[in-house]
Parts: C-alpha cells; sequence; structure tokens
C-alpha cells in the first residue's frame, strides 16, 4: 500500500472513527496501515512521521467543508454535523427533526430611524416547529412583525400561523446555497424571505392584504463581527433538566445556536398606515434543534440581547422555573463581543442576574410581566426600562410572551443612557403549548443511544 500522504482510500467519518488510523486531517485522505504498522518508533524531533501530522499537501478546512457549505437543499434534510455556514442558515427538517420536539427560528431584533430622525424598534422572524404528518411538513410555522414607533410608546405588529411554505431557489439566484421560503396564511399574509450567499444578504418581505396590518420589505447584511457561536460550543443545552436527559444524536434537549449582533439594513415599511424609509441595525438569532422535551423545564426563559453605546455587544439568557418562574442561576450563561475582537463566554455564569423593579399583568395573561429591573454584571451593574411596556404578545397556536426594546441606564433607574437593548420573557408549560403537539410523543433521549443502538423492545 502506498502511504505517501494524500494518497489511499478515503474514508467517511464513521469508518475513519472504527479503522486503525493514525493521523488523518480536514481535506486529505486518511491511510489505513497493517496492524503492525501502527507502532511507531522513536524519531527526531521535528522529522515528519508519513501516517501522522504534521502532513504536507493538506487542504485547508475550508476546502473541506466547501461542499456541505454550498448545499443546494433548500431545507436540511441530510445528516446534521456540527453546523457549517451558509448551508445551516436554512430551515432544518427530515427524519431526524420529524417529531412533536423540534423548534427552530431565524429571528431579526433591532432599531432604526427614518429620515425625520424618528427611532423605531422592531422585530420579526419565523419559526418551523413540530412535524405534521399529513402534511409532510411543519407542524406550524408562527411567524410575527412588531414596529413600536419609541417617542409613541406604542407597537403595531400581528402574530400569526402560515401554514403554507414554498422552499425553492430564487430565480436571480447566483449561488447553490442562495435559497427562498414563500410563506403565507392563507388569509391575505405573506412572507418571503431570502438569502444570497455571495452577498451575505437577507431579504425579508412581510405584507398582507389588511390595510391595518404593518409590513416591511428589509435588505439585510452581514458586518463585523459576522456570525458568532452563542456558547463556546455553538450548542445549547435547553433548561433544567435533573436527570442529565441529553442525547447528541436525537438533538434532544438540545440546539445548535449561532447570532450576529450586527446587521445593516435599509427598507421601508407600514407603520399605522404610512409609509416610511429607514435604515438601521437588527441582530439575529438563528436556533434549531429538539429542544421541547417534556422531561425538561425549556420552555421559560429571559432572554436578552444588548447593543452598549461604546459598540460592545452582550447576549445573556436565565432559565426559569414555575410555579413562581425564579431564575436558575446555575444554568444562566452570557456572551460578550468587543469592538476590539475579543469574545468571552460565561457558560454557566452565577455572577450575572436580573432583578425585576416591577411587574404588570396584561389582559388575556394571568403572568406577572417584567419590564424593568437591575441588571448585575461581571462588566458593571444598569437599569433596564422598557420603552414599549405594552409589549405582550398572544398567539392562536397558545404561544404568549413580552418581548420588548429597552434602554440601557448605567448603574441605576436615574443613570445616563449606556444602550439599547430586546428583552423576551417566555413563561410556557413544558414542552411549550399543548396544542403545538400533534403526534404521539417519543423519548428523544433514549431512542437512539449515543453508542448508535436503539434500545431492545
Amino acid at each position: 500500500m502506498d502511504n505517501t500522504p494524500g494518497t489511499g482510500p478515503r474514508l467517511d467519518r464513521r469508518a475513519f472513527l472504527t479503522t486503525s488510523v493514525i493521523g488523518a486531517g480536514a481535506g486529505a485522505a486518511a491511510v489505513l496501515l497493517p496492524a503492525a504498522a501502527t507502532a511507531q518508533t522513536a524519531v527526531a524531533s521535528g522529522t515528519y512521521v508519513p501516517t501522522g501530522f504534521p502532513a504536507p499537501g493538506l487542504g485547508s478546512v475550508r476546502d473541506a467543508i466547501l461542499p456541505l457549505q454550498m448545499s443546494e437543499e433548500p431545507i436540511v434534510t441530510t445528516a446534521q454535523p456540527v453546523y457549517v455556514l451558509p448551508r445551516d442558515h436554512k430551515f432544518h427538517a427530515g427524519q431526524f427533526y420529524a417529531t412533536n420536539h423540534f423548534w427552530e427560528w431565524h429571528y431579526w431584533s433591532g432599531f432604526c430611524k427614518d429620515a425625520a430622525g424618528n427611532e423605531y424598534a422592531l422585530f420579526f422572524g419565523t419559526d418551523p416547529v413540530g412535524y405534521n404528518r399529513e402534511t409532510g411538513g411543519y407542524g406550524f410555522l408562527p411567524a410575527v412583525l412588531s414596529i413600536s414607533p419609541i417617542k409613541a410608546g406604542v407597537k403595531y405588529h400581528y402574530f400569526d400561523n402560515f401554514p403554507t411554505l414554498e422552499a425553492k431557489v430564487p430565480d436571480d439566484a447566483t449561488s447553490p446555497a442562495d435559497f427562498q421560503y414563500l410563506i403565507s396564511n392563507g388569509n391575505g399574509r405573506r412572507i418571503d424571505e431570502r438569502y444570497y450567499a455571495a452577498d451575505d444578504r437577507w431579504v425579508f418581505n412581510m405584507r398582507s392584504d389588511n390595510p391595518a396590518d404593518p409590513w416591511c420589505e428589509f435588505d439585510i447584511r452581514c458586518a463585523a463581527p459576522g456570525y458568532i457561536p452563542r456558547t463556546p460550543t455553538g450548542m445549547e443545552d435547553e433548561g433544567v433538566n435533573d436527570a442529565g436527559r441529553y442525547n447528541p444524536q436525537t438533538m434532544h434537549g438540545l440546539s445548535y445556536y449561532y447570532i450576529a449582533p450586527n446587521m445593516p439594513f435599509t427598507g421601508k415599511m407600514g407603520v399605522n398606515g404610512q409609509e416610511v424609509e429607514v435604515e438601521g441595525s437588527v441582530w439575529f438569532e438563528h436556533q434549531w434543534g429538539n429542544i421541547k422535551g417534556l422531561d425538561q423545564e425549556n420552555a421559560r426563559w429571559r432572554w436578552f440581547s444588548f447593543r452598549f453605546d461604546d459598540g460592545r455587544r452582550m447576549a445573556f439568557r436565565h432559565w426559569m422555573l414555575p410555579p413562581d418562574n425564579l431564575p436558575v442561576h446555575t444554568r444562566n450563561h452570557y456572551m460578550m463581543y468587543h469592538p476590539d475582537g475579543l469574545i468571552e463566554y460565561g457558560y454557566p455564569n452565577r455572577e450575572m442576574r436580573f432583578t425585576p423593579t416591577g411587574t404588570f399583568t396584561a389582559e388575556g395573561t394571568d403572568v406577572q410581566w417584567s419590564p424593568e429591573g437591575l441588571m448585575e454584571t461581571p462588566f458593571g451593574n444598569f437599569f433596564l426600562k422598557a420603552l414599549v411596556r405594552e409589549s405582550v404578545f398572544i398567539s392562536k397556536t397558545g404561544m404568549t410572551f413580552w418581548e420588548g426594546p429597552m434602554e440601557m441606564l448605567q448603574d441605576n433607574s436615574g443613570g445616563a443612557r449606556i444602550g439599547l437593548a430586546y428583552c423576551e420573557e417566555y413563561f410556557q408549560p413544558r414542552g411549550g403549548p399543548e396544542k403545538m403537539r400533534i403526534l404521539e410523543e417519543q423519548d428523544l433521549a433514549l431512542e437512539l443511544p449515543v453508542a448508535g443502538l436503539a434500545p431492545k423492545p
């Protein structure tokens, strides 16, 4: 057998892990050796060992994952590796996620101004949930658009289910990684979401036949720092699970998670019957996995995205437990991006916490919502105050949450403004709303153990 680096039989990942391969690299072929050849004699420091590292002629990691990046599937249905972009900007589906547990979202939140200098807060996004055996598609596809003129302190929004999804390659595509999702609900509300890989450009248009509904046409680009794993591993364990029931093969209780905290955009939108042209920046979050398990408290959290005026960006989430929705500080975690490129993770972090200083209830809910409070962090304390207090959203699917813009005040409620934030408070039963679980339940923690063998009946 020729043991020259870069020659020999190619192995897939599973074969690689189950053979006596001494060394192989991304973009290079592995070399199989007879058992007798696996024992290496001592060599002088720096001497090249043909079957190990370092090895000349290895391609770059980027070259090795290029075929995955350029996947032509409009929706990813092939086996899920650790995510690669731009492929994994797409929605995910297939047998791997054909469960009640599946949840995914493309989500943007941010701030913008019109030509007159009026400020607006907004968030919008799409949200596939579960699986529908009858249609072969998602069980639900909620989507939301919310536009809030900050000076007025009110929101214009709709939050609806969009059961019809057409996934395709755009007619003007320039890359096999481009995709377009045409989403509608049969009642005159339509979404056109597109991604163009060559320009790293997102287009999000949301229209309605109802003139009272808000609408938007946004052209969004990705700016520095680009896409960042939300946690050190790029995955999140979803909530509190005292039995440790997680499974990376089925993604039970786990999600893939990355963000882009700075996406400049331009466009126009309809607000209270008026059309305005705007420009600003939004924060993007993409998360997906078999998240909504029934054996863990995975549907109660507070989530924050902080935009400091000095250029720092910080994400923070802590999980809550019923009946009082108290935070579980051993599960808190944050990500801080600094303008010089430094990224810090606190995972978990027991020091950072949010303490509400005021609550209220909203019509149609029985939850105490917290539109203000003190943030204690390793980077200093600051006070959060809602810019649009009445920011409760109620969906026919059973999803209810408070989602609103906040200002960040130095030290306390009387401090100077140091930035802007978005906050989400989501307090749901285990597994999310019952009506969003339309399949028989599965135990994904045990269905496919890490050993790779299904349990015997």
